[in-house]
């Protein structure tokens, strides 16, 4: 493959509402959206969006890079497979959210100049992919008519922002959700390392009668979520507090952590990803894959890596409906719970106007 050429163009979505959790508010997303063409005129696009507060970069930063590889990447040449690109981007000095975006672009790219490339170089997909709804800080009543609706459309498994000040208020909310909707539903509770660990081992006892899939980040520092993993009676889940597929390799290999919580864009790893997958999906621990409020472009490829993972615990990727006007159409919304992915039909046909 030749790149023939390559663009990119800001964008800003305003969320509908603003969403809380116990350490940030975040109310609009901006980043880019990039494009590459080959030297068959096949066209791909892919996003770079790094997320304020989680990101080790900004907005500014990744301008700065893309205002020179405008110009680098135009007639590189490489093989169409996922090790030559690794080793084609090894060649910049790239930021995580625009690592993800590059390898979107070009593993797009492949895909549109070998349709069947992902079934024969990736393997099995699941075709239906169950999701979670998302709750965060609120009134206790807003936030259980929210579950309600959500219940409604076809969710099962919910994930609760909690961590305030006051345990009561959190055990209080849990107790009144399981009051109304029992076992029926599964709940994952994403404390954002709030707890210390003398308290997250206490708290994960209290709150054991409750049908509580796994408890994300309960305290900082990942030598304290493993100690508490040992003891937990609930299975424990890690998220920020790893910045590396090597970490993350890790953490599966050395601690008794169940379920990884992976964010490619904040990772930069949609290859590595895709690896780690592969290496990882049958020793026992659980990889779930989770949105940091992608647009549909970058949801697309977070889509396809859920449905690589070949378990049916539900992802974090109900963001079909967060942003007042998506920058084109999202062609993986949630029906009934869950997205549905073919692999031939990989990556969609965005209707953007890049200028």
């Amino acid at each position: 493959m030749i790149v023939k050429q390559f663009k990119y163009f800001p964008f800003l979505l305003k969320l509908n509402a603003p969403f809380q959790n116990s350490s940030n508010i975040i109310t609009e997303r901006k980043g880019f959206i990039i494009s590459m063409m080959d030297e068959q005129e096949n066209i791909s696009y892919a996003e770079c969006s790094p997320l304020p507060g989680f990101s080790s970069e900004t907005f500014d930063d990744v301008e700065t890079i893309l205002k020179g590889l405008r110009f680098q990447l135009q007639g590189f040449s490489f093989k169409d497979d996922l090790h030559s690109i690794s080793e084609f981007l090894s060649e910049f000095k790239l930021v995580p959210s625009l690592r993800f975006a590059l390898e979107q672009v070009i593993l797009n790219l492949i895909v549109r100049r070998e349709k069947d490339f992902l079934v024969e170089h990736l393997g099995k997909f699941n075709s239906n992919i169950p999701v979670n709804a998302v709750m965060g800080f609120g009134k206790q009543e807003d936030i259980i008519s929210s579950i309600s609706k959500k219940y409604g459309k076809g969710f099962r498994t919910f994930k609760i922002k909690i961590g305030r000040e006051s345990f009561e208020d959190d055990f209080r909310l849990i107790e009144n959700i399981h009051e109304k909707f029992g076992d029926t539903i599964n709940l994952r509770l994403d404390v954002n390392g709030k707890w210390s660990l003398e308290a997250a081992v206490k708290y994960s006892f209290l709150l054991n009668m409750f049908n509580i899939q796994y408890i994300e980040e309960p305290c900082k520092g990942i030598l304290n979520i493993s100690s508490l993993a040992e003891s937990s009676p609930i299975p424990i889940a890690v998220d920020e507090s790893f910045h590396s597929i090597n970490e993350a390799k890790q953490i599966i290999q050395q601690s008794k952590i169940d379920f990884i919580i992976f964010k490619p864009t904040i990772l930069g790893a949609l290859i590595g990803a895709v690896d780690f997958i592969k290496e990882f999906e049958n020793c026992g621990k659980r990889i779930i894959i989770s949105s940091s409020f992608e647009s549909a472009v970058g949801k697309s490829a977070l889509v396809m890596l859920a449905a690589l993972t070949g378990h049916l615990y539900a992802h974090g990727l109900d963001i079909s409906n967060i942003f007042a006007n998506d920058i084109c159409t999202d062609f993986y919304e949630t029906i009934n719970g869950y997205i549905s992915f073919d692999p031939h039909f990989y990556p969609p046909l965005f209707d953007l106007i890049f200028k």
